[in-house]
């Protein structure tokens, strides 16, 4: 893979959460979390071009799709465009959206340690960036419980994931502490 395929990545994922918006106040197209994550592999060291471009698309599958025919479609063209392991990585940190919630919640710390150790580093960075996000951007309707209750259950994800980038690993632990301290000092 070339790096014009991580763009070409971008590029999809931009087409294909075009409209939707993150959960905070300020509503930032949905697009920027997906470069964002690519950003902080590569900022960490990560030059593997198929994890770079599985960054960009690791929600396509799970919050563009929701019928399993589209799913599979989806899957047939992001397999076609960028390969069966860029393929086989986004569908690794997917969700599975026909489960409920809880379930999913439940589903991921019970995974994570059987990952591929590019899904867990996936993952990581992933976590990162969305427990910025919390403290950058928070949702409105998420009481402070709700806010530390994300932060300890992606601590619990994490925690099967460790042993494949120490630099990533403690960057998340930094933020954990940082996030957990403003939001215990009522300042998130």
């Amino acid at each position: 893979m070339d790096f014009i395929k991580v763009i070409k990545a971008i590029e999809f994922s931009a087409e294909r959460h075009a409209g939707q918006k993150r959960k905070g106040k300020k509503q930032t197209p949905y697009i920027n979390h997906p470069v964002k994550v690519v950003s902080l592999l590569a900022e960490y060291g990560e030059s593997d071009l198929e994890l770079l471009a599985a960054a960009a698309l690791h929600d396509v599958i799970e919050d563009t799709a929701r019928e399993k025919e589209e799913i599979n479609k989806l899957s047939a063209i992001i397999e076609q465009k960028f390969g069966n392991k860029v393929l086989n990585l986004v569908l690794e940190v997917s969700d599975d959206k026909s489960l409920p919630y809880q379930e999913r919640k439940r589903l991921q710390i019970i995974h994570t340690s059987s990952l591929s150790s590019s899904a867990k580093k996936l993952k990581i960075a992933d976590k990162i960036c969305n427990i910025q996000d919390l403290r950058e951007d928070p949702p409105d309707e998420w009481p402070q419980s709700r806010k530390i209750k994300y932060i300890e259950w992606a601590e619990k994800v994490i925690k099967g994931a460790r042993g494949v980038n120490p630099g990533l690993e403690n960057y998340f632990d930094q933020i954990v502490k940082e996030t957990l301290t403003l939001l215990n000092n009522n300042k998130i």
